[in-house]
């Protein structure tokens, strides 16, 4: 699969394959064979090309690592993301869509918000119940609540539109 990594101004695509066990990452600059074990929550230890690294992810921002102890930030588009940049879309905020849509069937127990609301990135929109449990959905960017397509006590089909945030 497709990938751009991009780290401090420079960008790298890529092509990720699993084979015997070992993440191969290809570009165009080479192979790079990964190994990598888990050595406490966040922290790695992985092996590239035979050389040794502590490779540590904040938990709170995936886009942060920590790598032999220089800190960096990290990009990683998918082939999607790649698409939507060609078509325009610069930044990976343009494309975390107002248009939140259910990702898994259940019941909205609690809408949290009318239209009009403005929201902010992280607050809680609606509570859902799939699976014998109780989601609570998140804001995934801040703005104004622009249309609500469900009410309280409705049964929701995966990508069933609930919300839309402009």
């Amino acid at each position: 699969m497709k990938y751009e990594i991009s780290s401090n101004g420079s960008s790298l695509e890529c092509d990720f394959q699993v084979m015997d066990e070992q993440l191969v990452i290809a570009t165009k600059l080479g192979k790079w064979y990964f190994d990598a074990v888990e050595i406490q929550p966040g922290i790695y230890s992985v092996l590239l090309n035979q050389r040794s690294f502590v490779v540590g992810i904040c938990q709170d921002n995936g886009l942060k690592a920590n790598v032999n102890g220089t800190p960096m930030m990290l990009e990683l588009l998918d082939a999607v993301h790649l698409h939507l940049r060609d078509l325009g879309w610069d930044t990976l905020q343009e494309t975390k869509a107002g248009l939140i849509s259910a990702q898994i069937p259940g019941l909205i127990t609690k809408i949290f918000h009318k239209v009009g609301d403005m929201v902010q990135e992280g607050d809680p929109l609606f509570l859902m119940e799939a699976m014998k449990m109780e989601n609570e959905i998140k804001a995934p960017l801040s703005g104004v609540i622009q249309k609500i397509s469900i009410r309280t006590g409705q049964t929701v089909d995966k990508g069933t539109n609930i919300l839309e945030i402009g």
